[in-house]
């Protein structure tokens, strides 16, 4: 085992969970709710690229748990999915607070696969690691968790 390097930063737990708490407390602040914007597009450069998305998948509020092992767990408003607005495979999202801006971005898979953001309602291409949707479909939320 080797010691850390003096640029090393090693983080308590208890200051994870801190964090993660206030990443949802930031989430959530704002009139409406939080939502997840989903592109079929290649990721762009920065964070908050203002494209249209193909779907938008709206949270819960609050739009989540942190579980004691360190997880911000997000919480789909309709567990039942959400209009696909248009077709393709989703490759990335934004993750949106609740007041419009902006907070983070990350790639998009099925669940069999480690995406940021995981989704699911649609058949995943052979050689894919995201599922293709059509317009007017169903996508659902699936075991996103920010950690």
């Amino acid at each position: 085992m080797t010691a850390p390097a003096v640029n090393e930063w090693r983080v308590a737990s208890a200051l994870v969970l801190a964090q993660l708490e206030a990443t949802l407390v930031r989430l959530d602040a704002g009139t409406g709710n939080a939502k997840i914007n989903l592109y079929k597009s290649v990721r762009q450069d920065a964070v908050g690229a203002g494209i249209a998305p193909m779907a938008e998948i709206v949270l819960a509020k609050p739009s989540g748990t942190v579980s004691e092992n360190g997880l911000l767990e997000l919480i789909a408003q309709s567990a039942s999915g959400v209009m696909v607005l248009e077709s393709g495979i989703p490759r990335w999202g934004e993750l949106v607070a609740a007041d419009g801006t902006v907070l983070t971005d990350g790639g998009v898979t099925d669940v069999g696969h480690d995406g940021c953001f995981q989704v699911a309602g649609g058949q995943t291409p052979e050689g894919d690691n995201s599922p293709m949707f059509y317009g007017g479909g169903l996508i659902t939320l699936a075991g996103t968790a920010l950690g």
